[in-house]
């Protein structure tokens, strides 16, 4: 597949990406980052551990494009 801009249709897919905290268990400790993704058109979501499985999550996503819809699906 040609990469060159220009040379394939512009294609991009948003995420929402949701962030909070859950407290530690001793009065000093740092907070405990968790992380979801949602798809705005499934609704499917997704919930990481931490960044580094985001991280991997998302390589694997963008090294593998979806296909893409046929005109039936659409």
């Amino acid at each position: 597949m040609d990469r060159e801009l220009g040379k394939r249709p512009l294609r991009y897919h948003s995420f929402i990406l949701t962030l909070w905290t859950e407290g530690g268990g001793l009065p000093n400790a740092p907070p405990v980052w968790r992380i979801s993704l949602q798809d705005p058109h499934t609704s499917e979501r997704r919930g990481f551990k931490d960044w580094a499985e985001l991280g991997r999550f998302l390589a694997e996503w963008t090294a593998v494009p979806p296909a893409e819809k046929s005109d039936a699906e659409k």
